[in-house]
């Protein structure tokens, strides 16, 4: 029997938000890739391969925000899913950083930037927070020991 208090967690409307946002990306860019790249980047790539990769890419962030709207039902049993996540989004940030600090970045990516930014403070807080993050580390740690198997 679910309390009152789980059902209103806020990590777990959170973590809806975040797979909302996650889904707000990547539905157009896979749907469009080629106008999301143009309001992304500013410009189109030269080679129509890229336009391939990056619906890829963006079919691979829609899954992970399937996984963020499964996470919001029960945080503790996605929680690696959470980790990784964070990690996607971490290097994803960094890479827009570097296309913006390259000048090769429309305003689109800094709204990006800051959204994802706050999906990963959320994420980690939540991880580090409610010993998540310390669990998987415990959990990795015990992987190829005969007495855990």
């Amino acid at each position: 029997m679910r309390t009152l208090a789980t059902r209103r967690d806020p990590f777990k409307f959170a973590f809806a938000l975040v797979a909302s946002w996650t889904a707000l990306g990547a539905v157009p860019g896979f749907l469009d890739p080629r106008g999301s790249f143009l309001r992304f980047h500013g410009h189109l790539p030269e080679s129509p391969m890229v336009l391939e990769l990056y619906r890829g890419a963006w079919g691979q962030t829609l899954l992970f925000a399937v996984g963020y709207a499964f996470a919001a039902r029960d945080p503790q049993r996605h929680a690696l899913l959470l980790l990784l996540g964070a990690i996607g989004k971490t290097i994803y940030t960094l890479r827009l950083l570097g296309t913006l600090a390259a000048g090769h970045a429309a305003p689109l990516t800094v709204i990006a930037a800051v959204g994802d930014t706050l999906c990963v403070t959320v994420i980690v807080y939540w991880l580090v927070t409610r010993g998540a993050l310390r669990s998987l580390v415990a959990g990795a740690s015990s992987v190829g020991d005969p007495a855990c198997g």
